[in-house]
């Protein structure tokens, strides 16, 4: 490892079980974060920091003032964008070798799957039951370990599963009637708690990552009281998901309803800002930006590194852009790439959004330099 990785990470691979190996086991490691709020945050901040190679975030909701006594990854200054945006933001400076993957989609019946096979481990702090089980089912299916999260007032869970050791179901069968449990809106959570809960979550996903975890285990934290307990779970046989007879054996949308955020299940943004462009356009892996005006427009003014493509030429070579998950496009004030970002979304591109202003408004407001016509 070379010297400033080295020093970066001294203290902590000093720790027994740790080492240069344990180092780069954390640099390999895929976590995906599902919910970068009160529990996401703490979580984000310290995988980053102890040299997490990739986070992914999935999180469709953007930033607002009622957020920011918990959710510590963001503040005033990114009040309105993405909180995917403003996250990778934070994190990217705790962290030289990170990879951040935005998911600004969010989790949803139809990604979830496919989305959780690309990563090792899911930390999921979503803030509704719909969520949690949507993402707990996944990763059952998925084999892959989760650890879970949840806050009220003063206290909070984590909850440890690793594949075919004890699941969310076993623990909790069926999904409580929404009416019936109130909301961290409701009853109010203490931010010092999303805190305690989150670095919690964090330090167990470092534990799995360094193969120092062989069960599922659930902890109960009284914050406010200043106790906890934990207890070992085992499979159920009769779990739904994971059990010897299992009724759980695809996600169907029908078995998932949306208690807490009905802002989860909205789409990637149709349209951007250009301030919103730039953040995306500046981490370590940007989604494609596509420019469709004209070759003889290009000669004016253009943003590196764009890709050529004609809004006459879209139907013809959208498949090129089917491999990137997340895609901003852009023309001259925002007319033509507002149809080409419609018609990509038409194909099932994923992640296609409309950069608001064309680069008229990136002349105005980013690069002055750039010049106008």
């Amino acid at each position: 490892m070379s010297s400033p990785f080295h020093d970066l990470y001294d203290r902590q691979m000093r720790l027994p079980g740790h080492g240069e190996t344990g180092q780069q086991r954390l640099r390999d490691a895929k976590v995906l974060l599902v919910g970068v709020g009160g529990l996401g945050s703490p979580a984000a901040l310290y995988l980053a920091a102890a040299g997490v190679g990739t986070l992914g975030i999935a999180d469709p909701d953007t930033v607002e003032l009622s957020n920011l006594h918990r959710q510590i990854l963001h503040s005033t200054d990114t009040l309105g964008a993405p909180k995917t945006v403003s996250a990778a933001e934070t994190l990217a400076p705790l962290n030289p070798a990170l990879h951040v993957m935005l998911h600004p989609e969010g989790i949803q019946p139809d990604n979830a799957l496919e989305l959780i096979k690309r990563y090792d481990i899911v930390v999921d702090g979503a803030d509704n039951f719909g969520t949690r089980y949507l993402v707990a089912d996944a990763c059952g299916l998925a084999g892959k370990p989760l650890v879970h999260g949840s806050v009220l007032k003063g206290e909070g869970q984590v909850g440890v599963f690793l594949p075919k050791l004890g699941c969310y179901r076993c623990l909790y069968p069926e999904m409580p009637d929404p009416a019936t449990v109130p909301t961290c809106g409701e009853a109010g959570v203490l931010g010092a708690t999303c805190g305690v809960i989150g670095s919690w979550m964090a330090a167990e996903t470092v534990a799995i990552i360094l193969k120092q975890r062989t069960a599922s285990k659930l902890m109960m934290i009284d914050v406010a009281g200043g106790s906890s307990k934990s207890l070992a779970l085992l499979a159920d046989s009769h779990c739904p998901l994971c059990g010897s007879a299992p009724t759980i054996v695809a996600i169907k949308a029908n078995l998932y309803s949306y208690a807490c955020s009905p802002k989860i299940m909205s789409a990637t943004p149709l349209e951007i800002s250009v301030e919103d462009a730039q953040r995306l356009l500046s981490l370590n892996n940007p989604p494609a930006l596509v420019d469709v005006r004209e070759a003889d427009e290009l000669a004016i003014c253009q943003i590196a590194g764009a890709l050529h493509i004609p809004l006459s030429q879209i139907p013809e070579r959208w498949s090129d852009l089917s491999a990137h998950t997340s895609v901003l496009v852009i023309c001259h004030h925002g007319g033509r790439s507002m149809r080409a970002t419609q018609f990509l979304r038409s194909k099932g591109v994923a992640g296609v959004s409309n950069i608001k202003g064309g680069i008229d408004a990136w002349a105005v407001k980013i690069d002055p330099k750039l010049a106008r016509y």
